[in-house]
């Protein structure tokens, strides 16, 4: 039986919940898999009944009016958070001795891999930056990027969630999607939905997006043809939205049940969210935090950018209701198949390289 270590970032739930289902489709082949992260990522993969060591550190970004601010300070910031996580995962890695790491965007794993010459696997669907915007950010992320780049080119399998054609030790194995629980009518019981029709506000993992939250509950209220939907609320972490017709569930466990049964998803453009919404058929409108790199690659890919908040009324009504077929994707089986090929050895010895020479 493989023992596999899987790290987990801890910034936002969409790593959680794509781990979530890759790990269970280890265990589901024979594999020993444990699990860290840190923050609300480890304390929501350990609600669903997974134990997660919480030791990793890593800082949200600030957002302040839709807006993403003082990269540069938060590169310092995850780089000494970097620095705290790394003595923890190695402790933890010589008391588990896996046969291979597995890391969803998280980064110690790798490191602590690379030192003691066990096969890495990094899974990322960024694998780009862009998030500077000052001179002092720019300059900042041109290390990081480089670091960034010679970590990717050491692993020796790169997993990367989207659809593409593999080269070298990248392996492009579609969205790794959760599959939803029940029918949409039983997830509107469950969770309380009220008849009609349902907006969900889909807010980030990290809590980030309650301006676009008020921009929506303002743009339904204000709108005679839209008065009537439902306007319910998931992932906030902050105060209550409240309101006429407004339903603010907090953080929820299944999201992508809430995502099925939907008329309309809205969302700061995290990935997880987009591709649960492809999956079911959902129509959604993906409104990016402005300077937010990945969120503005993301919504672009739809279509979307930052400047649509500002007609954000004339989206919702082209959109409201126009289910699409919904999509079938198997990325967790793909990233398992190349997983145990490399535990097999199938592709090769490790490369093993030395994380101080990485900086």
């Amino acid at each position: 039986m493989p023992r596999v270590l899987f790290g987990v970032s801890p910034i936002g739930l969409g790593h959680a919940t794509r781990a979530l289902v890759l790990l269970e489709e280890l265990k589901r082949r024979g594999a020993e898999v444990r699990v860290f992260s840190g923050g609300r990522a480890a304390d929501f993969i350990n609600s669903v009944g997974v134990p997660a060591d919480k030791i990793v550190e890593d800082p949200v970004p600030w957002v302040s009016g839709g807006e993403m601010k003082q990269t540069s300070l938060w590169y310092v910031r995850s780089w000494i958070a970097h620095k705290r996580t790394v003595p923890r995962t190695r402790r933890l890695f010589e008391a588990y001795r896996p046969d291979i790491v597995v890391c969803d965007e998280e980064f110690s794993g790798v490191d602590v891999a690379g030192e003691k010459g066990s096969r890495r696997v990094f899974i990322s669907d960024e694998l780009r930056l862009g998030f500077g915007r000052t001179w002092l950010a720019r300059k900042i992320e041109g290390r990081v990027e480089r670091w960034y780049a010679r970590l990717q080119d050491s692993v020796d399998l790169l997993i990367v969630p989207e659809s593409g054609d593999d080269v070298g030790n990248k392996k492009f194995v579609g969205p790794i999607v959760r599959l939803t629980s029940a029918s949409p009518e039983e997830i509107r019981r469950r969770h309380g939905l009220p008849p009609g029709r349902v907006v969900l506000f889909a807010m980030s993992g990290s809590g980030i997006g309650r301006d676009l939250a008020l921009k929506l509950k303002d743009v339904l209220g204000a709108d005679e043809e839209l008065r009537e939907c439902a306007l319910v609320v998931a992932g906030n972490r902050g105060d209550r939205i409240t309101g006429e017709n407004v339903l603010d569930l907090g953080v929820v466990r299944d999201n992508q049940d809430l995502v099925a049964a939907a008329d309309l998803v809205v969302s700061t453009a995290g990935k997880s969210t987009i591709d649960e919404a492809k999956a079911a058929g959902t129509p959604i409108v993906a409104i990016p935090i402005r300077h937010h790199a990945e969120q503005e690659r993301n919504a672009a890919a739809l279509g979307y950018s930052s400047r649509d908040a500002g007609r954000l009324d004339e989206l919702v009504r082209a959109k409201l209701g126009k289910r699409g077929a919904p999509m079938k994707f198997s990325g967790e089986v793909k990233a398992a198949d190349a997983i145990f090929a490399l535990l097999s050895g199938a592709t090769g010895s490790p490369i093993v390289s030395n994380p101080k020479e990485m900086r």
